[in-house]
């Protein structure tokens, strides 16, 4: 409302003042017409004016940026050949295609720490001026957003109305699962049919969006066909999609979990299924490198004590080699500081004094 009021007081001053009418449009002409000069430019200010205020559905708010994302996850994400491959393709296919069939729907799979969130916290910063602050990112947690098993009705018609709302704002929203392997199938059920190869929904068309869900199930498969590549001696990168694909598609539509005879993988909604490999002590020694950076002691990345012992601070499995990291890089930023800690110099007690 206030802005509202605002417009129509900038409106009435166009209309008495052809000066700022010419500040506004760049032009005038005669004065007979000021009206239809002032209608323009009082609505070619509005628009300019909320989007100044608000947030809007188009540039610069909304700018995907393909060649940055690609950057990104290339520089920023350690030991995910997979994840580079086919998320940076599918998202530029789903983004560049004019007429798409359906939302853009990725599964992540994989242990904790390997990456999930980052990746789709990269998606969002190379999509949206505002990344996950955006009105237009739903990041929707499992676990925080529907607690109570006993209010699944309420919650499916709550998940609804905030994926329907959001769509209705901006065709390019995307929406985060976290957990997804927490949701109930109810819950999962509830958003299938804004996933379908249907033109609108409620007169709103879905078809630009798109979905990722997030989830640890298919881990333990992820981690075993990684272990049997690295134990024959294979490079990591040499794994394709379809080594895997298969697999976690079988295993989230059988096994216990949100995902367990879910119509979003019977009716082949979901596009990709992608693994997220466990991290081998390298790649946990370049997120290590690259927290320091961050923090502005890039001087401790060719330390090598002092990076072994933030390595040494970390678990790794099977037992017998000792060779992926059991958290990945979650745990990396903790250890790093906690180190950092023990090397900084503290005040001298004569500092102390002087203060006193």
């Amino acid at each position: 409302m206030k802005l509202d009021y605002v417009l129509l007081l900038l409106f009435h001053l166009c209309f008495v003042n052809t000066e700022l009418i010419s500040v506004i449009t760049g032009k005038i002409k005669d004065s007979g017409t000021t009206i239809a000069i002032s209608a323009g430019a009082f609505w070619g200010l509005k628009d300019r004016l909320k989007c100044y205020l608000y947030e809007c559905c188009h540039e610069p708010d909304v700018n995907f940026n393909y060649h940055t994302l690609d950057a990104d996850i290339a520089n920023l994400l350690f030991g995910q050949h997979l994840v580079k491959d086919v998320v940076v393709n599918s998202i530029k296919s789903h983004w560049y295609n004019e007429n798409p069939r359906k939302p853009l729907v990725l599964s992540f799979h994989g242990y904790t720490g390997s990456g999930k969130n980052y990746v789709a916290e990269i998606i969002a910063n190379n999509t949206f001026r505002l990344g996950l602050r955006s009105t237009f990112v739903q990041h929707i947690v499992a676990t925080n957003d529907f607690p109570d098993k006993n209010k699944l009705e309420e919650y499916q018609v709550e998940l609804r109305n905030r994926i329907l709302t959001t769509v209705q704002k901006c065709q390019r929203s995307i929406f985060i699962f976290d957990e997804a392997d927490k949701l109930p199938e109810q819950l999962l059920g509830a958003i299938k049919p804004f996933l379908d190869y249907y033109s609108t929904i409620s007169g709103v068309d879905f078809r630009r969006s798109i979905f990722i869900l997030l989830s640890n199930k298919g881990g333990g498969e992820i981690a075993r066909i990684t272990k049997e590549q690295y134990e024959s001696g294979y490079p990591r990168e040499q794994l394709r999609l379809e080594a895997f694909e298969r697999e976690l598609m079988n295993f989230s539509y059988n096994e216990k979990g949100g995902l367990q005879m879910s119509e979003l993988i019977s009716n082949h909604l979901i596009d990709h299924f992608v693994p997220f490999l466990p991290l081998q002590r390298e790649h946990v020694r370049s997120c290590v490198g690259a927290y320091l950076r961050k923090r502005g002691r890039g001087d401790l990345v060719s330390n090598v004590d002092f990076v072994e012992r933030v390595l040494n601070s970390l678990q790794y499995f099977p037992e017998s080699s000792k060779a992926f990291s059991s958290s990945g890089c979650k745990r990396v930023d903790a250890k790093t500081d906690l180190e950092m800690a023990k090397i900084r110099p503290l005040l001298s007690s004569v500092h102390f004094d002087d203060e006193l």
